[in-house]
């Protein structure tokens, strides 16, 4: 009778040395940013300034995904697992309202541990109403409430029946019609761009570098590369 061959459960990436060395070599040569410039958030933002009585559920979803990625600059695992808010969507004013806070449903890629984590996301000037983040997120969620299941948490779900969890390759693909609606280069630009594009918008806008790390849940040490952000900077802090 042939004898099976034995079969090792230790792995040898878990060896403690090699996990060791495999941190280490992560910093001494740190992955490359992919972009070395990027398009400006202002043309994504003009794209959707329409009011979101006027578009369809489909648009008015694309529209959210979008603005919740600008402003909280997470990554698409990081939006498409946004946490309902636990208020009645009815119960905010749209016009009031000057921010709502989100829960994260998982750790953000650079955590290992902790808590996962709140997203804040502020309202736009009264003349910038059609293009606000908190608006069209309460326009959103109270169009988008009767079509949930009563056990559905995420704020974002699909347009079509049976309106579950959108898959991360939907807000993927939401993404991409918001760039092709603002006209910019879908074969230069993917979904990716999207962390970088808003952080270079807050830094053009004051923001320091520490905010922008800080909203964009940047753990790891900072590894400064060549490049500028809108001219003004003489270091790009990798964030992406």
């Amino acid at each position: 009778m042939m004898q099976q061959p034995y079969q090792s459960t230790f792995h040898l990436f878990n060896h403690p040395i090699i996990k060791r060395l495999r941190k280490a070599s992560y910093h001494v040569v740190p992955p490359e940013p992919k972009y070395n410039e990027f398009w400006d958030a202002e043309l994504v933002l003009k794209a959707w300034n329409t009011p979101n009585s006027s578009l369809s559920l489909l648009d008015l979803s694309r529209k959210t995904y979008t603005l919740c990625k600008l402003m909280s600059m997470g990554r698409d695992a990081d939006v498409t697992n946004f946490q309902l808010p636990k208020r009645d969507p009815a119960s905010f004013n749209r016009d009031d309202t000057q921010f709502i806070i989100l829960k994260r449903g998982i750790l953000t890629k650079s955590q290992r541990k902790g808590c996962k984590g709140l997203v804040k996301i502020e309202a736009f000037k009264p003349e910038q109403a059609d293009m606000c983040p908190v608006r069209t997120l309460i326009d959103y969620l109270v169009r988008t409430q009767p079509l949930r299941h009563k056990e559905a948490t995420e704020v974002f779900v699909t347009s079509v029946k049976p309106h579950k969890l959108i898959a991360r390759a939907t807000g993927g693909k939401w993404l991409m019609e918001s760039l092709n609606r603002a006209g910019i280069d879908t074969v230069r630009y993917k979904g990716h761009s999207f962390r970088g594009a808003a952080a270079n918008s807050k830094r053009s806008a004051g923001a320091s570098v520490e905010r922008i790390l800080k909203e964009g849940i940047r753990s790891l040490p900072l590894h400064p590369l060549s490049g500028t952000y809108s001219g003004q900077e003489e270091i790009v802090y990798r964030l992406l």
